[in-house]
């Protein structure tokens, strides 16, 4: 009963996934691009996520760089559709975390691009995938998350940054001991992957 109720599960999402894939690129060359804050995006997103969330799931941790000027972290585009992609973002992290340790949110001005990292303390993915985890129906997550997902998200979600005139990348962070690179956490989290969106600043 519990594996016919998680394909149930899985089979609603992926309807619901390939129905807004179909219409994505319509509704994004429909819409007019406006200017989207995207440090008050986070931040209501991430405090949404932590308010509607179980306790025992992992907490998600902001981080917003300083940076100068009157709207350092303004993009042009739909921010409903870049609220969409943090969500899958995080949800994602949140599967793969281990029990009782944070996913981080980390947002930085990086030349003229705005960067937002979500990262895990998961186990990483594989360097021969960190491109296949954006294709359709690709999955390699825990079972017990598996009829949550359809498999589209992470592409979905690269649609809408490109879409955007940006880019959507996974990388394995680097583990305890190993050095820290530019865009890393300063929280004490260690190894797992992070998931990198470049925006064009607007």
């Amino acid at each position: 009963m519990e594996i016919i109720q998680h394909d149930v599960q899985r089979l609603d999402r992926l309807i619901s996934d390939i129905s807004d894939a179909s219409r994505l690129d319509a509704e994004l060359a429909r819409e007019d691009a406006e200017p989207v804050a995207m440090d008050e995006l986070l931040r209501a997103t991430v405090s949404l996520f932590n308010d509607i969330h179980r306790d025992d799931t992992p907490e998600v941790v902001l981080d917003i760089a300083y940076a100068p000027g009157a709207h350092p972290y303004r993009v042009s585009g739909h921010d409903s559709r870049l609220h969409q992609v943090i969500v899958n973002l995080l949800e994602n992290a949140i599967s793969f975390s281990p029990p009782g340790r944070p996913v981080a949110v980390v947002a930085r001005r990086i030349g003229p691009d705005v960067q937002i990292a979500v990262e895990d303390e998961g186990p990483g993915i594989p360097e021969e995938n960190l491109e296949r985890v954006f294709e359709r129906f690709y999955t390699d997550r825990p079972q017990e998350n598996f009829g949550q997902n359809s498999g589209l998200g992470l592409n979905i979600s690269r649609q809408i940054i490109v879409a955007h005139g940006g880019r959507l990348y996974a990388e394995n962070r680097p583990a305890a001991g190993a050095g820290r690179g530019k865009g890393d956490t300063p929280s004490g989290m260690s190894g797992g992957a992070r998931f990198v969106i470049r925006l064009p600043a607007a």
